[in-house]
Formats: structure tokens, C-alpha cells, sequence
């Protein structure tokens, strides 16, 4: 069936026949299908044609794939990647482009974070720190490289180094580092510690994360005290209060986030975000006939931003039609594969097929003023 797709040297069956004859141990006969399309230079047949020789033991023929090509990053990355733990460091090393001594404004991250991966797997690890300090203690410092940094000391118990990291350059993303070192020892009041300072300025990350780890231990209620919301949410912390309500729901405390969520505000006078969340903890307690009913008598049912929470807890009822009848008068761009998925669920597959084929596509401006 696949076959005839294939041959038109279509990428995607390519790689999906390829990823067949693999799993069936055919990995030969994948090599030959895919390697025309990496010898025309496509980026994701040159990944897959590495990645198919070095899972055959063939190392150096995925060397000698990616070998060329190592300018790009991405090619670079899957040589350190693919070559991990082969013995062939001094190589990959000599292969990856060279880390100029001073960082451009927006360098990729993996100019420097590559070879010190590659110097910390062989031991090198000062080096591997030494390379990265060019980067983390620079105002165009990657957060990917003072994450890469922390790791590296986490995972050589360079802990004093790592609090002293935290303090300066590294910040929050190095404090978050810390903590998780400090909780796989089993030390939760310094890993609460080591996150503090930033939970004290407002940081929303750190305080999360930080619940997470009471959480983890058996410390619910503290968790909860230091994400309880107080009265007048704003939008921007509605994604944190969500995160709380799925801890409290995975320990079958939904009631409590419900009743966190309707002691902010009246019903009425809920924000589409705060709205959202009550209603979603309505259908985790298994009352989604009343969820469905407050979001139709709702003032703002018909807006866009509104119509999808009926359409979810429909489908989550089994409701389809009704669903589908939500969805199908001005369908957005956006909703189409909700509706052609809820449309195949009901066996209408040729109004779903339909649905792609009917939706109106206005032509994209290339003007800055259209982005």
C-alpha cells in the first residue's frame, strides 16, 4: 500500500516504509530506500540514514554521513548523539565546528554545548566548564548553557560550586539544578531552601517547582499554602493555579480545587481563564452535565474563546453530535481537525475529508504588518 507513495520519493513514506523494514529487521533494505534522499542533501534522510547505520553497529559509516555536514547544528548534534559511548570522542571532536573566542549576539547554543558535552564524556570535565564559562558568565549567555553548566556540576557533586553558580550567573536555572541534586539525596529542607530566595520575589517557576517537590514527599499542604491564589487572579497565573489543581486531582483532592477556584470570584463575574478552570474541575468530579450547562448560560458562550469548553466536555461525555453542532456553522482554521476527528468518531468520514477540502484559506500577507 505504501509503495507507490514511496517511489515518488515523498519524504514522508520514505521514512514511514523505512521505519517498517526496520522494525522487521530489514534494516539494509531501509538504508538503501533512504540514503537517495540524504544524498540530495534532505535534512531529515540524512538523520534518519546516521541514525539507521549507527543502530547496526555501523559507526563510522554514520560518521562519515554527518562528517560533511556539521555546520549545521543540527547535523552536528546527531554526530555527538549518535556516537556516544563508541570510543570515538578525539573524532567527533576534530569534527565539530570551531567555538569562537567570543559569543555572537544569537549564537546557537550547541556551537559551545556540543563539544563540552562531548569533553565531559571523556572525562574532561574542567575543560568541559571552562569552554561553557566563555558563554554563562557572558551578557549573551544561553539559558540552555548555564542549565548545562549547572548539570555538569550536579552530576560530578560539585555542590559547593553549584550553590556558589546559583548565587551569581546561574540564578534561578542553576537554583533549580541545585534542588533537584539536594532532593536525590534526600534532603528536602535544603532543597526547599535552595529554591526560597527566588519563591520570595514572585517567581512563579521556582514556587511551583518547589511545590512539586512537597508534593513529591508527602508535604500537600504546604504545597498548597505556597500556590493558594488570593483574591483577583490575573491571567498570567492561571497556568500555575492549573498545575496545582492536577496535583491535588492525582491525589483526589478535586473538591478542594474547585472550591479554591469559586472562592476568587463569583461565577458570573470570572475571567475566561478562572471560568475555564472551574468548569474543567466540574467534569473531574463527574458533574459535566452542570460544567456544559453553566458554559451555555453563559454571557460569552458564542465567542471563540468560549466555544471550545462545551465542544471538550461534550466529547468527554460521549455527546458528539452536539459537539459537532457547535463546531460546524464557523468553524476557525484552528478547529477543523477537531471537527473532521469528531466527524470520522460518528462515521460521517466524508464530510470529514469534506472539511479540509470546503475551509477558507486567505492568502498570508509576506508584509511585517500581517506577522
Amino acid at each position: 500500500m505504501l509503495a507507490p507513495f514511496a517511489d515518488t520519493s515523498w519524504w514522508v513514506a520514505v521514512e514511514t516504509v523505512a521505519e517498517h523494514l526496520a522494525g522487521w529487521g530489514r534494516t539494509a533494505e531501509a538504508i538503501a530506500l533512504v540514503r537517495p534522499a540524504a544524498e540530495r542533501g534532505e535534512g531529515p534522510a540524512i538523520k534518519r540514514l546516521a541514525a539507521l547505520s549507527a543502530g547496526e553497529g555501523r559507526i563510522d559509516e554514520a560518521i562519515a554521513v554527518l562528517a560533511p555536514r556539521t555546520a549545521d547544528m543540527f547535523r552536528a548534534w546527531e554526530l555527538v548523539d549518535l556516537t556516544a559511548g563508541c570510543g570515538r570522542d578525539d573524532t567527533v571532536l576534530r569534527l565539530l565546528p570551531a567555538v569562537p573566542a567570543e559569543p555572537s549576539f544569537g549564537e546557537f547554543p550547541r556551537v559551545v554545548g556540543l563539544p563540552a558535552e562531548v569533553l565531559e564524556r571523556q572525562g574532561r570535565v574542567d575543560e568541559a566548564l571552562a569552554l561553557l564559562a566563555t558563554r554563562v558568565h557572558h551578557p549573551n549567555g544561553s539559558v540552555n548553557l548555564v542549565e548545562q553548566y549547572a548539570d555538569i556540576l550536579a552530576r560530578h557533586d560539585r555542590e559547593a560550586e553549584l550553590r556558589d553558580f546559583a548565587d551569581g550567573a546561574g540564578g534561578v536555572h542553576a537554583a533549580s539544578r541545585l534542588a533537584l541534586h539536594l532532593e536525590e539525596r534526600g534532603r528536602v529542607d535544603d532543597t526547599v531552601d535552595a529554591l526560597r530566595p527566588f519563591v520570595a520575589t514572585g517567581g512563579l517557576n521556582p514556587a511551583l517547582g518547589t511545590a512539586e517537590i512537597l508534593f513529591r514527599h508527602g508535604r500537600v499542604d504546604e504545597a498548597v499554602e505556597l500556590l493558594r491564589p488570593a483574591p483577583g487572579l490575573e491571567y498570567y497565573e492561571a497556568w500555575a493555579l492549573q498545575s496545582l489543581f492536577i496535583l491535588l486531582i492525582e491525589r483526589g483532592r478535586a473538591e478542594e480545587a474547585l472550591a479554591m477556584v469559586d472562592g476568587l470570584a463569583p461565577v458570573a463575574d470570572m475571567s475566561v481563564e478562572l471560568f475555564g478552570l472551574h468548569v474543567w474541575l466540574l467534569s473531574e468530579l463527574g458533574r459535566a452535565d452542570r460544567a456544559i450547562a453553566e458554559v451555555r448560560a453563559s454571557p460569552d458562550a458564542d465567542t471563540s474563546n468560549m466555544r471550545g469548553h462545551p465542544v471538550d466536555l461534550l466529547t468527554l461525555t460521549g455527546r458528539l453530535d452536539e459537539a459537532i453542532e457547535i463546531l460546524t456553522p464557523s468553524t476557525r482554521e484552528w478547529d477543523v481537525a477537531t471537527l473532521a476527528s469528531l466527524l470520522i468518531r460518528v462515521g460521517r468520514v466524508k464530510e470529514a475529508v469534506a472539511t479540509w477540502h470546503d475551509r477558507d484559506i486567505t492568502p498570508v500577507s509576506t508584509s511585517w504588518g500581517a506577522w
